[in-house]
């Protein structure tokens, strides 16, 4: 599998932009991984794959992008890449996908539209195990089972 970005550095070096039960003093979960980019940093698809949906500044997640892929070591078994707060989204939904490609580009839109300092500038980057998994953890993973930062 490709990385997403170039540089794989969670933002601010902070355990609370990783995956888990890592805000609020360990009560509240982060989905995925935020990692630095400034705006305008290309992204990558991770795999081959399809883009299951693209989402143009909806919600907390601003502009994302969604994509499937199979699942490295176990056979039959469907991931998806989940991109957000981008700028650019340069694909369109049920498009055929080739790992390495570029797929969009880093923004700050939805809730990442605030972030006052160049440092806060990321992608939010998910593993997913379901579409469209709903809040919480259920339905990701760690991305730490795939990449290493």
């Amino acid at each position: 599998m490709r990385n997403p970005l170039d540089s794989m550095r969670i933002r601010r070096g902070l355990p609370n932009h990783r995956f888990g039960m890592v805000r609020n003093g360990g009560t509240r979960a982060h989905q995925g991984w935020d990692l630095t980019a400034l705006i305008g940093t290309p992204i990558y698809a991770v795999a081959d794959g399809t883009i299951e949906f693209v989402r143009i500044n909806q919600g907390d997640y601003g502009t994302q992008i969604c994509m499937s892929f199979a699942h490295p070591t176990e056979a039959g078994t469907t991931l998806y890449a989940f991109y957000a707060h981008l700028s650019l989204a340069g694909v369109a939904e049920l498009t055929p996908i080739t790992e390495g490609m570029v797929i969009g580009a880093t923004g700050n839109s939805g809730n990442a539209s605030g972030l006052p300092a160049i440092e806060d500038q990321h992608l939010h980057f998910e593993i997913r195990t379901e579409l469209s998994p709903g809040r919480g953890l259920g339905g990701r993973l760690d991305p730490a089972l795939f990449f290493t930062t």
